[in-house]
């Protein structure tokens, strides 16, 4: 079983549940329309420093009406959002989200953001979620990730380059980067504890158990 989810890219279930590498169970779903109050919320938990990443040229200190409208846009393939919560604590609103939205463009691209609250960055969840737009992606035949990542945000640039990123330019303080979109755990460099990390990810993903959403 270890070797075949490492070949074999997997259709993932709309939900499915798993463990974090620090041990804290998860449940990982498609995020839609219903999820508005809770990404609302979850948006206000962030630090000020995580919201000037995702809005570098306002001061947005929580979302709003045109933000949340895009929700309804949500088709899981162009434009897809998957959530992570911790059903140990459903009064908190999530332990955060990774989207990706097929560029016009470019259709076989996407840009790609990831959110993780404060108190569960370094658990493993980042890597988590962004294994499971990898894996849609590849199944709606996206094969580059673009990434806007702020320039002071260095450790996740040099994350993203140990995983194959490539640098295409920075505009207003912001490192736009092209990843290849990863359809197996097998085809993620691991010659860096960050490419390991992320094709072990991608296998805890694989192998997670699917509940109702």
């Amino acid at each position: 079983m270890f070797l075949f989810d490492y070949l074999v890219s997997p259709h993932l279930p709309a939900a499915f549940k798993t463990t974090l590498p620090s041990g804290i169970p998860v449940l990982v779903r498609h995020v839609g329309t219903a999820d508005a109050p809770r990404l609302k919320d979850g948006f206000r938990l962030i630090s000020s420093l995580a919201r000037r990443r995702h809005f570098p040229d306002d001061d947005v200190k929580e979302l709003g009406t045109e933000q949340l409208a895009a929700l309804q846009q949500v088709d899981q393939k162009n434009y897809c959002i998957w959530g992570a919560l911790n059903p140990a604590k459903p009064d908190e609103p999530g332990i955060g989200i990774a989207r990706y939205r097929r560029l016009e463009e470019e259709p076989s691209a996407a840009d790609v953001a990831i959110t993780i609250l404060d108190q569960y960055q370094g658990t493993g969840a980042g890597l988590l979620l962004h294994a499971c737009l990898h894996y849609t992606a590849a199944h709606n035949k996206i094969r580059h990730f673009y990434y806007d990542v702020s320039g002071e945000n260095q450790r996740f640039i040099r994350h993203l380059e140990h995983l194959g990123a490539e640098y295409k330019g920075r505009v207003l303080g912001m490192t736009r980067l092209r990843m290849p979109v990863y359809a197996r755990a097998l085809a993620v460099p691991q010659y860096s504890a960050a490419g390991f990390k992320f094709s072990q990810a991608m296998r805890r993903v694989s192998s997670g158990r699917a509940v109702s959403a």
